[in-house]
């Protein structure tokens, strides 16, 4: 028994090496976290299990399905530089067009094929060995591997099953088959058919620094910049007429995070059209990037609300836990004054319970010992306080930088008080423009040219899409989109839209 736990230990780190060896050359493809141990404990498990199996013909055809697995998602980080998503499993019928790119990319997709190959001979030496067998170990196997289809048949949203920096190649792939074997394979779902989007690069000066800051559960509704009645952001306020300062609001992508920060960070606007999240040529990170920028990625939140979309194109990503002040210090660090540098701050205050994520000092608003609904409306009403401090913070910042530099801040959503027009409704995750409405603001040096901040017209932006497309042209590029009707969306809970969305054409009040 010791001999084959031993085993299962090298087996184990036998399929989890080519990640390893695959950040050395991708460095910001994998993002350790604490949460990746439930993984590592799953792949000994299995380990075990397969040396348990007495037939080697079995062991060696689980060993290499594991390591198929990894390979697919390898594969496709080397070629597309971005992880791959349950909708692409249905492009596998399209083996010839599969093997005739692989045949004239090797040179540059080597790695993950050099490392399969070696991988199965190495297979193909350890699992010769034999231990302890159990008559139904490969019955166990398969009934383990079939958890995730039939987890997936009860998910109504498929945010878990979305790639993850923080996730190993054979779970990312794993789950991205789950979701498509229980949601897509046996179901005749046709989505819309969709005309690519044209990316147009622009002859424009860009500025030195552009700060994206993302919020959380922000409503515009609770801001007295937007005639709140309760003082909530007085230092935005204060900033009211300043020729440098643009503000409207408008509505979210979605009303979950995991919806609304991939749906705008790629500048997707048909809830069904995953091109943008597949191919990723509008990725604000991917523009950024391929303007020369260098790209960070700074976070109080989990990685694993995000699907993935920061794949290879955030050259530095840092997770943090505490207040958001965190996100301040961490862009003061940055050397903003000597390179070009595209940075997105993503928020947690303003995420229930609120008090958690306000620092005391910023809980002016008596919450405590309060019935529900008044503790939750005032301790709500102190993160917008917090949240406007750390709007002035960059601000100031940012002014005080060399060159021009531009801030541009949303929030994934909004967040529904109990009120009348809410439904009484608390929170967000309803699909309804109330847990939608959003601030959106943009900063910029005085030093900034009139070919840049021209760009800056809030008058008629009502969506995150168009804010959206407002960040790109001052990344240097047009995001052109040949569906485009006047419409706008706002998606439900599953960023495919199988969950509901609404379109509309104006603001409801």
């Amino acid at each position: 028994m010791k001999k084959q736990l031993f085993w299962a230990f090298l087996l184990s780190i036998m399929f989890l090496l080519p990640d390893l060896v695959f950040k050395l050359f991708y460095p910001h493809y994998l993002v350790f976290d604490i949460s990746m141990l439930k993984e590592v404990l799953a792949i000994f498990v299995l380990s075990f299990l397969i040396f348990s199996v007495k037939s080697f013909a079995l062991r060696y055809l689980f060993g290499i399905f594991i390591a198929i697995l990894s390979l697919i998602q390898l594969y496709h980080f080397a070629y597309f530089h971005s992880y791959m998503m349950p909708y692409e499993v249905a492009l596998a019928d399209q083996g010839p067009e599969w093997v005739n790119t692989l045949s004239k990319l090797i040179p540059y997709i080597w790695l993950p094929i050099g490392v399969f190959i070696a991988q199965a001979i190495a297979l193909a030496y350890i699992l010769k060995r034999k231990f302890l067998t159990f008559k139904y170990a490969p019955l166990v196997i398969m009934l383990l591997l079939l958890l995730g289809p039939i987890s997936a048949i009860k998910r109504k949203r498929a945010y878990i099953y979305l790639p993850k920096a923080t996730s190993f190649s054979f779970k990312n792939t794993f789950n991205a088959l789950s979701w498509y074997v229980a949601k897509e394979a046996f179901t005749d779902r046709k989505l819309p058919e969709f005309k690519p989007y044209i990316i147009k690069e622009l002859n424009k000066t860009t500025p030195a620094n552009v700060i994206l800051v993302m919020g959380e559960s922000l409503s515009s509704k609770r801001m007295s910049l937007f005639n709140f009645p309760k003082l909530t952001t007085p230092h935005l306020e204060a900033r009211r007429w300043d020729d440098n300062f643009h503000y409207t609001w408008g509505y979210s992508g979605g009303v979950t995070t995991d919806v609304s920060v991939p749906t705008f960070v790629t500048l997707k606007r048909e809830p069904e059209n995953l091109a943008p999240m597949v191919k990723n040529s509008s990725n604000l990170l991917a523009l950024a990037k391929k303007n020369g920028y260098t790209t960070y990625y700074a976070t109080t939140q989990n990685l694993f609300v995000i699907g993935g979309v920061l794949a290879d194109f955030s050259s530095e990503v840092q997770v943090f836990e505490g207040y958001d002040q965190l996100l301040l210090d961490y862009l003061k660090k940055l050397d903003l004054n000597n390179s070009r540098n595209f940075v997105m701050l993503h928020q947690r205050n303003s995420h229930s319970p609120y008090e958690k994520y306000t620092p005391p000092q910023f809980q002016l608003y008596p919450f405590k010992d309060k019935p529900y609904k008044e503790y939750m409306r005032a301790s709500y009403l102190n993160s917008v306080l917090y949240t406007d401090w750390l709007l002035d913070q960059i601000f100031k910042y940012v002014s005080s930088l060399k060159g021009c530099n531009v801030v541009f801040f949303t929030s994934d959503h909004g967040e529904m008080m109990g009120l009348k027009d809410e439904g009484g409704r608390f929170g967000h995750v309803y699909l309804g423009y109330e847990d939608a409405k959003v601030p959106m603001l943009i900063y910029h040096s005085k030093s900034c040219p009139a070919s840049i901040t021209k760009e800056f017209n809030l008058s008629g932006v009502i969506s995150h899409y168009q804010f959206g497309k407002i960040i790109a042209k001052t990344l240097g590029y047009e995001v052109i989109n040949p569906n485009e009707d006047g419409s706008y969306y706002i998606n439900g809970v599953d960023i495919s839209g199988s969950r509901g969305f609404i379109k509309y054409k104006e603001r409801v009040n």
